[in-house]
């Protein structure tokens, strides 16, 4: 009896075929099969919005070997991933191979023998209402490309091109960006002085003047000078203390893994899903053995499942002693906001608790690349702290009197690490003054502070906001990134997401003409609507009528050829990365020379001569 098994990748195919028996054969699909045309709208706007599909270029000779196999198959399992996208491919793969008798759908939220033949065991039938999700997603986006991009192409100039998505993610960067270049930095002047506690480097406070920072250098020069040649020592006047705990963040979900892969290795969102990616499909452990490492990683659940927390506890027993372990498995922080996750997978966890971030170190970089086991340490260390006892710490409030002022210092202790144990938190050491006590400063010394603009948005910061505001969902924040620097619309720098010059006339385009269609608001509603069409609460027609109604009223309400006059009047804006260092008027501007080697200069130059090489 042969049975056919259809994955999307082919790295998962090798794992998969590597559990089951030889009456299995396992084929991949290489991704998608089917899209919308490429050279025209490809959706019949009269026949309740029907979408014309068209094989991918090279996708016929994946398809044929697919459909060969299903005619001789008696049982044929649709195993891609399980999530709209994956639902889509496998109603394209049901539709063409034609034998629904023999057909069944199963789900992998993990790749391991014991999940795949549990799946395999328990097989379901296509969820349509998710096919239909991704379908009024795919029409939505690509109305909003053919109706809005030629529009732009009439007011401005033609390539450009707008997104239900991406267009918001635009407006928030060239909003920062306008922020920062309407920011006027303020110098001031700070004396402290550091008093330690211990022996240990970090065994110090800092003590600050209670009444702030002078406006000018003159007055804390003067300060710090009388407090140095009169030996000043500082006494404690007040001491307040207070006892808190800090509870364990929760397992991962995409976007905060995402944004700690940033944070941590400044790994693009692509790269990061990329890498998860890889993670889950499987990976050879020597001796024969393949398995996947991590659940499916496009999921905004923190949920686990009970057996999945048993295993945790248990390996976070072995690694850090059980007084570590939380007496509640579900001890971590709960997520806010989280009102519009789906919660259809559990969170990313290893698989398989007891293979620890060392173990996989020692795989030789061939069976799985360095990156990719920097990204599994990430995931295993936040699963198993997941199951861990918050961190108990002090906060002790100190304030003092010198040389006729008041100053005031803070530090927090630690007194138990409990989760941050994985991350190599101990107990600290704290300050024990006592009110009335000398305490002898080390120096007194003056610091010159200049007040700077509002962070430009990382990937992790951006990918953070899209969570928050509901806009996209975790398989769409790394298309979202890749879209803009694709288009030339915003550039990844060292310093952030910067907006070109062409994204800030194409975003100002944008919000004059059509500020319902590309407001914050508006997109994550779309975002909801699909997500009632995947739950069955509403039908995909009624979605698309509402919205294309209210597409063709803006658009017949605007007159492309008076923007475009009124665009011509408009200076080009300039795109700044900071303001400059040299005369602090102008802001830095990215030049390249003719040896293509980048640098900033002044956007004052001649006036102002700053140049620096990046």
């Amino acid at each position: 009896m042969t049975k056919l098994l259809i994955v999307e990748s082919p790295a998962k195919a090798r794992t998969l075929s590597s559990y089951l028996g030889s009456d299995f054969i396992v084929l991949a699909t290489f991704g998608h099969l089917v899209d919308l045309p490429q050279d025209r709208l490809g959706i019949d706007l009269g026949s309740d919005f029907l979408p014309e599909y068209e094989l991918l270029p090279g996708k016929k000779k994946v398809l044929a070997p697919i459909l060969k196999a299903a005619k001789q198959a008696e049982r044929i399992f649709i195993g891609t991933d399980p999530d709209r996208e994956g639902e889509f491919i496998g109603s394209v793969l049901w539709e063409r191979i034609g034998k629904k008798s023999a057909l069944s759908r199963v789900r992998f939220r993990e790749i391991s023998k014991s999940a795949v033949l549990s799946a395999l065991g328990k097989p379901t039938d296509l969820d349509l209402d998710l096919v239909e999700s991704q379908v009024a997603r795919r029409i939505l986006d690509r109305l909003i490309g053919y109706r809005i991009s030629p529009f732009l192409w009439k007011a401005y100039t033609s390539g450009t091109s707008a997104g239900r998505v991406q267009s918001v993610a635009l407006k928030w960067i060239c909003e920062k960006e306008e922020e920062i270049r309407s920011f006027v930095p303020e110098d001031s002047w700070e004396v402290h002085s550091k008093v330690h506690f211990g022996k240990e480097k970090d065994e110090f406070v800092l003590f600050r003047r209670k009444e702030g920072a002078f406006p000018e250098e003159g007055p804390a020069v003067s300060l710090a000078t009388y407090l140095s040649e009169s030996g000043a020592r500082l006494k404690v006047i007040e001491r307040k203390e207070k006892k808190g705990e800090t509870y364990p963040p929760p397992p991962y979900t995409t976007a905060s893994l995402q944004q700690d892969a940033f944070r941590m290795y400044k790994f693009p969102a692509a790269k990061t899903l990329k890498l998860a990616q890889i993670l889950y499909e499987g990976v050879d452990l020597g001796r024969g053995k393949r398995q996947g490492l991590i659940t499916y990683m496009r999921t905004d659940s923190v949920r686990i499942s009970t057996n999945a927390k048993i295993g945790l506890r248990n390996q976070a027993a072995l690694s850090y002693g059980k007084e570590s372990v939380a007496e509640e498995a579900d001890s971590h922080r709960k997520s806010r906001g989280k009102a519009k996750a789906q919660d259809a997978h559990e969170a990313i966890r290893p698989v398989d608790p007891s293979l620890t971030s060392e173990q996989i170190f020692f795989l030789s970089d061939k069976a799985l690349g360095k990156d990719a086991k920097k990204l599994y340490e990430l995931i295993w260390k936040r699963a198993i702290a997941s199951q861990m006892k918050p961190e108990r710490w002090n906060q002790l409030r100190f304030s003092a009197e010198a040389g006729g002022e008041i100053w005031q210092a803070e530090t927090k202790r630690t007194e138990f690490p409990g989760y941050r144990v994985v991350y190599g938190g101990r107990e600290e050491k704290k300050p024990e003054w006592k009110v009335g006590e000398f305490l002898l400063p080390a120096a007194w010394k003056v610091e010159k502070k200049t007040t700077e603009p509002p962070p430009r948005y990382t990937e992790a910061t951006l990918v953070g906001r899209l969570e928050k505001e509901g806009i996209g969902r975790p398989s769409t924040f790394a298309n979202i990134l890749e879209t803009l620097y694709k288009r030339k619309y915003t550039i990844a720098d060292k310093v952030g997401i910067l907006s070109t010059s062409l994204g800030e006339r194409v975003n100002s385009i944008l919000q004059e003409v059509f500020p319902d269609l590309f407001r914050e608001g508006f997109t994550s509603e779309m975002e909801s609507e699909l997500d009632r069409i995947a739950e069955g609460s509403v039908s995909r027609s009624e979605v698309l009528k509402r919205f294309y109604s209210k597409l063709e009223s803006t658009l017949k309400r605007t007159d492309s050829k008076s923007v475009s006059k009124d665009r011509k009047t408009v200076p080009k804006p300039v795109l700044g990365y900071g303001t400059c260092p040299v005369c602090g008027k102008g802001v830095r501007v990215r030049k390249r020379s003719s040896k293509k080697k980048e640098y900033y200069v002044c956007s004052r130059f001649p006036e102002c001569d700053y140049a620096e090489y990046l």
